[in-house]
């Protein structure tokens, strides 16, 4: 036979007083030594308990933990979560045009902190095609020929891939140097 503890079975009755409206209990110690409480006297073996007054406090529900998020002033190692305030195209620039570049085209958004790469990855969009995302603020294109472009960069969530900020499309025009 198991012995409970004495404590939490003297807990477990004394919540069941308080919510009987002072009901009696009853204990009886039996020959190996162990208690038993009871509501109700099942025989002469049981004795009223002399069970001390408790005092209940009610329970408060716990409030929802603050998220703060990280600054430019924090050091990028904080393990708190970091929030990215303002992302833009920085290069190229909304209607550019871009003379000699060898077919290639560097794209440049605000860069992520360490603690931002843990969250985000950029995307970039060249003329309606999503590119892979990456980690990096910079990308190079190549084969991009001679005439007007679109591009956009989106900030995705790298959990769920869901788009959490983006840029305006830019337009820019890709010009090549003629053979004389």
């Amino acid at each position: 036979m198991r012995k409970p503890s004495i404590a939490l079975l003297l807990a477990a009755v004394s919540l069941s007083v308080l919510a009987a409206d002072e009901k009696k209990i009853y204990k009886y110690t039996d020959e190996n030594g162990v208690t038993h409480y009871t509501e109700t006297k099942p025989n002469d073996n049981y004795e009223e308990a002399d069970l001390p007054q408790l005092s209940v406090v009610p329970s408060i529900a716990p409030k929802p933990a603050s998220v703060s998020s990280t600054t430019a002033d924090d050091d990028e190692g904080s393990s708190e979560v970091a929030e990215v305030k303002e992302f833009k195209l920085l290069s190229p620039a909304d209607q550019q045009n871009l003379w000699g570049t060898g077919l290639k085209l560097t794209a440049r958004t605000t860069a992520l902190t360490e603690a931002q790469k843990q969250l985000y990855q950029i995307q970039f969009v060249i003329d309606g095609k999503a590119q892979t995302p990456t980690n990096s603020s910079e990308q190079t294109f190549e084969n991009i020929f001679r005439g007007e472009h679109q591009l956009q960069a989106r900030l995705l969530n790298r959990q769920t891939s869901d788009v959490v900020k983006q840029t305006p499309t830019i337009t820019f025009y890709m010009h090549q140097n003629t053979k004389k």
